[in-house]
């Protein structure tokens, strides 16, 4: 069994790549440029016993998905769990965005799901689990954020009609929305304002705290575990009750 993670060599995704996998396990992890990153991710997953094979494409197109799939097929192995973590922030307000921005990034954040299912479709089988990373701006404004918040509100569709569709085969789709986390994506957004941000996200939460690794982590692996096999369709918040604020 394999496990493949789409945007897996930084933040949420490798926290993801790491914990979603068993040792042993083979871990496909896609990124878009960082070559550095890779690196680290892969010595990081070897250090935990993991097979990590890291794979460059470009999720704003069909063949992205594919050759990131490929990776995965090449191992003649089912994949066990894919997950949908990659990102593209083009800041800015919507009415000033070029096309091309727009197009792009609405492919890598939201289409790029469905490309994904498609092509790892043949190597899911029952009991295999889709995961996309969303956030609570798929619904609410926020501010910069036009190039991801409506792509995530398109992605969510996808994935009930997805879940629908895939549910007579036994594979499950779900959304993941952790709260703010200190990622290269919120520093694109807020810039010099990111570190007021993330102040600001601690002092809000009614839980007393930032949501951590180890809380999105945990229900990640509920997800996509049997004790789940009839929750699909669904985009579950890790917030600690701060999506539940104005």
């Amino acid at each position: 069994m394999s496990v493949l993670v789409a945007g897996g060599t930084r933040g949420i995704g490798l926290e993801l790549a790491a914990t979603l996998s068993e040792p042993g396990e083979s871990v496909i992890i896609g990124y878009g440029s960082d070559d550095a990153s890779a690196r680290a991710a892969c010595e990081r997953l070897e250090r935990e016993g993991r097979k990590p094979i890291a794979v460059r494409a470009d999720m704003g197109s069909p063949s992205g998905a594919e050759e990131l799939v490929a990776a995965a097929a090449a191992l003649d192995e089912p994949i066990r769990v894919a997950v949908h973590s990659t990102v593209r922030v083009v800041p800015g307000q919507l009415m000033e965005l070029s096309d091309e921005d727009l197009a792009h990034t609405l492919a890598v954040n939201a289409t790029s799901l469905l490309w994904l299912a498609r092509s790892a479709r043949p190597y899911l089988s029952r009991g295999s689990s889709i995961l996309y990373l969303t956030s609570r701006g798929r619904a609410t404004y926020v501010a910069g954020y036009g190039t991801v918040g409506p792509a995530k509100s398109y992605a969510d569709g996808l994935i009930r009609y997805l879940a629908v569709e895939l549910a007579p085969h036994g594979i499950r789709v779900n959304g993941l929305a952790p709260s703010t986390q200190d990622t290269e994506a919120l520093r694109v957004v807020f810039g010099d304002r990111t570190d007021e941000v993330i102040a600001a996200a601690r002092a809000k939460n009614p839980s007393g705290r930032l949501v951590e690794a180890a809380d999105y982590c945990a229900t990640a692996r509920f997800l996509v575990s049997p004790e789940a096999s009839m929750i699909t369709g669904q985009s579950i918040f890790v917030y600690g009750g701060a999506d539940l604020l104005g």
